[in-house]
């Protein structure tokens, strides 16, 4: 016979899904009725980490390594801090201005590679 077309594969994946659900229900259906609740939880739960965990390795494969952070953003931010603590105290906000300069000086030069 010749190999099966995505459309019946699809559909015969879709029958077993409803003989599975089907199957669950008569098994809950057959319980007491005060431990049905607690079974119809156990089922959605179950299903639930079941699909979870089997798209946790797909989103790993199809995302890519983050970017290395540029540290231009930092050095703004730590010369803005430094600039206001300055007045507070004066060391502590000269050195955050110094770093933060740094860093800019830094980002900058990583960006200006990366454009070449």
């Amino acid at each position: 016979m010749a190999s099966e077309t995505p459309t019946s594969d699809s559909e015969s994946t879709e029958a077993e899904v409803e003989r599975l659900a089907e199957r669950i229900g008569r098994l809950i259906r057959s319980v007491e009725p005060e431990n049905r609740e607690d079974l119809k939880e156990l089922a959605f739960s179950l299903v639930r980490e079941e699909l979870i965990r089997g798209e946790e390795p797909q989103q790993a494969a199809s995302g890519s390594a983050p970017a290395p952070m540029n540290p231009l953003g930092a050095g703004v931010l730590f010369f803005v801090l430094g600039a206001g603590l300055s007045f507070v105290f004066g060391p502590v906000g000269l050195a955050l201005m110094a770093g933060g300069l740094f860093f800019i000086v830094w980002g900058a030069v990583i960006s200006w590679f990366k454009k070449k």
